[in-house]
């Protein structure tokens, strides 16, 4: 496995992880098996306070597949497994990913809705560390497209920007920039090192409050693609109340007419949320025309599943 292999649930079929080196992996990972390491099972299972036969399961496992290797009985991880923090977080997300398909895809066949939860502090950081290592390479194209389009912006919105990678890269454009996500979002973003990078934040649910400010560009990544088309065009609306005169709309999204992976993405949307859905480009004009703007332009951001919808209002 090296930097070059997608370890999302989003690689194209055939090249997807094996699921169970990402549900070992993952498992020892949360028990912090790595950080032990070079040891032996016996020294990793006593430090821990784990049952040392399944610490040396699980460790034999993770060598067939060079996540670690073994000598004279103790392990260490293995020098070709190049694994950065980001890789290793989208590693864990797929891995939750599975679990969640494999419990509630059922419940979504018999119509049973998904229950509202609290997303635990760590498990939402794990959740923003695998979102920002997907967006890194290519926040810059979409910042460098966004302005390309829209060349007079000075003041930009990430709305729901989570990650802040594509806040981070507007910023380093010497743009004012505010990032807008739920409230334990921006505690989490605030620990960060973006307010530093002269990024805003602003916390609150964008259905019920939006910055008292007008932007000349609103982003919203991995927005859309997570409610139905009614709360869809409600977003446009209240968008709408804040885009400075000529100012734009940018969308990221998944179109299945384009790429066969948004199909699989709509797949975790039916598991996770009450209306999302890969939906698709004819939708996104009929929403976007409802609520006053206009034709969007598409651009694929390439060597991504990921499409940017381009729009102003009319």
């Amino acid at each position: 496995m090296s930097r070059e292999d997608d370890l999302s649930f989003l690689a194209p079929p055939g090249e997807v992880a094996d699921w169970r080196m990402v549900a070992t992996f993952d498992a020892a990972a949360e028990a912090g098996l790595f950080e032990q390491l070079p040891a032996t099972p016996a020294q990793v299972a006593s430090r821990l306070g784990l049952d040392e036969r399944a610490v040396r399961i699980l460790l034999g496992a993770l060598s067939v597949w060079g996540v670690v290797e073994k000598h004279a009985g103790r392990y260490s991880m293995h020098p070709d497994w190049s694994c950065d923090q980001g890789e290793a977080a989208t590693l864990r997300h797929h891995a939750r990913v599975l679990r969640t398909w494999s419990t509630q895809l059922g419940d979504r066949l018999r119509g049973t809705p998904p229950s509202p939860s609290k997303i635990p502090p760590e498990r939402r950081r794990l959740w923003l560390e695998a979102l920002a290592a997907s967006a890194r390479e290519q926040a810059p194209l979409v910042v460098e497209t966004c302005l390309k389009r829209f060349p007079n912006v000075r003041r930009v919105l990430d709305l729901g920007g989570g990650h802040g990678e594509h806040a981070r890269a507007f910023a380093r454009r010497g743009l004012s920039v505010m990032l807008q996500d739920t409230e334990p979002t921006v505690e989490l973003l605030k620990e960060s090192e973006l307010p530093s990078s002269g990024v805003e934040l602003f916390a609150g649910d964008f259905f019920e409050v939006l910055p008292n400010a007008q932007f000349d560009l609103v982003l919203c990544a991995g927005v859309t693609h997570t409610y139905d088309g009614e709360r869809n065009r409600l977003l446009y609306r209240r968008i709408a109340s804040i885009l400075a005169s000529g100012g734009g709309l940018a969308i990221i999204t998944f179109l299945p007419e384009q790429d066969p992976r948004a199909s699989i993405f709509a797949v975790q949307m039916l598991a996770v949320s009450a209306g999302g859905d890969a939906h698709k480009e004819i939708k996104y004009r009929e929403w976007l025309e409802a609520e006053g703007y206009r034709a969007p332009e598409i651009r694929h951001l390439s060597n991504t599943a990921n499409f940017l919808l381009l729009t102003s209002r009319r």
